[in-house]
Formats: structure tokens, sequence, C-alpha cells
């Protein structure tokens, strides 16, 4: 993977269709598959060439993957540091309280076979229910993978859902997703840290927030800035471009995730969702599950961690 990402420094300043003639891509998990055929080609001459675009996109997408998982770190980074430094710094000295903590054996030999017993368990497991699983089918292995489920069919929706619809329709009726960023906005207060984050600005803070809103639900409905600029409202598709280019960097818009999240926890009913951390989100076709640790973000998307 190292090798990889030097490969791609080297030339990094190059406008090359191909690696020079006798640079190889070094092997790694991400040039696999289809992935290979589209980074190795025959030029015009029949002489077998890297493919300098696809060969970077493979190893961006395994440093990526690596990352996430800390397999490889960067100096002096703090997210993506050192998997070493997110111990405690006496870890050594004080290891037997800490595994104690973690209710984890000192001897890695315990611990192996532990998890070899479970695995043996749950194996014999499945192996005696399989036969009558009528909805999993196990096959080769392949791209549609070795084990796959029948779909489930649909459920009746519960009586208590149902009810809590209805009186939420009864009590605000539909409620657009603008309203909601606007109501967002007005309770957090964060549209006045936007100029700080900018530097000076011009604009009246009035006519700033709608902007801010206008362009915020463009990207995030995916409508876009010249399908929301036709309405009326009396700012013009330059107008949100303008506050896009000016005001909405990345640092804004993490800022402003930011105070609404912790805004939403803030006033969070503990009789309800009790004191725990966790937290849900579904865009309908997304299901997320969320925790204080962000590497036990589950994507069901992806099968899978994904990183943010």
């Amino acid at each position: 993977m190292l090798d990889a990402l030097e490969l791609v420094a080297r030339h990094a300043d190059a406008r090359l269709t191909y690696y020079p003639v006798g640079e190889h891509a070094p092997e790694h998990r991400g040039l696999v598959g289809d992935w290979e055929a589209l980074v190795y080609r025959a030029d015009e001459r029949g002489r077998q060439r890297v493919v300098r675009s696809a060969s970077e996109v493979c190893a961006f997408q395994a440093l990526r993957d690596r990352l996430r998982c800390k397999e490889i770190w960067v100096e002096g980074a703090d997210r993506w540091r050192n998997p070493d430094r997110d111990l405690p710094a006496d870890f050594e000295e004080r290891r037997v309280e800490h595994y104690a903590v973690l209710r984890k054996p000192l001897d890695p030999t315990a611990f192996v076979d532990q998890l070899h017993d479970e695995l043996r368990t749950e194996l014999a497991a499945l192996d005696e229910q399989l036969p009558g699983l009528d909805w999993v089918a196990i096959g080769e292995r392949g791209k549609q993978g070795t084990i796959r489920l029948t779909p489930l069919e649909a459920v009746p929706e519960p009586r208590n859902l149902r009810a809590l619809k209805a009186e939420i329709r009864t009590r605000w009726g539909t409620v657009p997703l603008i309203d909601m960023l606007k109501e967002a906005v007005l309770r957090t207060g964060r549209i006045d840290h936007v100029t700080g984050t900018a530097g000076r600005g011009d604009l009246e803070r009035e006519v700033l927030a709608e902007r801010l809103l206008l362009t915020v639900y463009a990207y995030g409905t995916n409508t876009g800035i010249r399908a929301i600029s036709g309405g009326e409202h009396g700012h013009s598709e330059d107008d949100l471009r303008y506050v896009r280019r000016r005001y909405l960097s990345v640092d804004v818009a993490r800022a402003m995730a930011t105070e609404i999240a912790n805004a939403t926890v803030a006033v969070r009913r503990e009789r309800v969702w009790g004191a725990g951390s966790s937290a849900v989100a579904s865009d309908s076709t997304h299901f997320g599950a969320f925790d204080q640790n962000i590497f036990t973000e589950w994507h069901s998307r992806y099968g899978g961690r994904a990183g943010c």
C-alpha cells in the first residue's frame, strides 16, 4: 500500500495516461477483481501498461479502508493517528487493571480459545438449524455472496406507530423540510456564528439566514440551486451561489451540524430515550446506528463500517 502511494507521489505533477514503461502498480487488496483489468491495459504497441487514473483510484480507495481501521496511520495526525496512542498512557503499568475492566484474559491463548469455542458453537447451531430454514440458501463463493436470504414479507404496521403518526398529523400537519431547517437555525442560534467563521460579511443577518437555508436545502435534497432559485423568495441564483462560495465552507457546515446535534441531544427526554449516547438515523433508504465511538458506526447500505 505504501509503495502504491509512493508511485502516486512520484508522478503527481505529470500529465500521463499511462505510467512510464517499466513502472509496475504494487499489488494490494484494492487491486483485485474488475479493477485489475482496468489498471493493466495494452497500449497501441501491444505493451502492457499501468493506467495512471485507475491505479490512483485503487490506491486511494485502499488507503481509505485502511485508515478507517487504522491498519495505516498518519504521523502527526489526530483522528488518523497511531492506534497505540489510543491506549491510556499507563496501559503497560496497569495492564492487569485495564484487562479486568475490559473483561478480557491476560493470556492470549485463553482469548483465542474462547473465540474458537464461540465459533464452533455458533457454526454447530447453524449446521443443525440450516435444513429447516427454507429462506436461507448456501451457494458457491461468487459475486452474489455465499449466503443468500430470501427477502422478508412486509409485516403489518404496528398499531401504536399508526396512532403516533395520526397524532403528529393532527397536531402539526405535514411539516416541510425547509421549515425544520428554519426551526433548527432559530433555536440553536447557529447562524450568528457563520459570519465570524467566514470572516467579515456585509449581508444582513436575516438575508444571510434565508440564503443559507435555501442553499443547504438545495444541496440536502438534491434539488439544486438553479431549481431552488425559481421559488417566490426574492433571492436569485447568483445570490445563492455567492453565499455558497462565500459562507458555506466545510468548516461552517461541520460547525452547524455539530451545534444542531448537540442541541438535539440536550433536549432529548431521558425518560423516553434513556441516558445512552447512541443515536439512530434513517433517510428511508439508509439506516445508520451511531455511538460515541465512530468506529461502531454501521451502514446497512455498505455492509459494514463507513467513515464520515
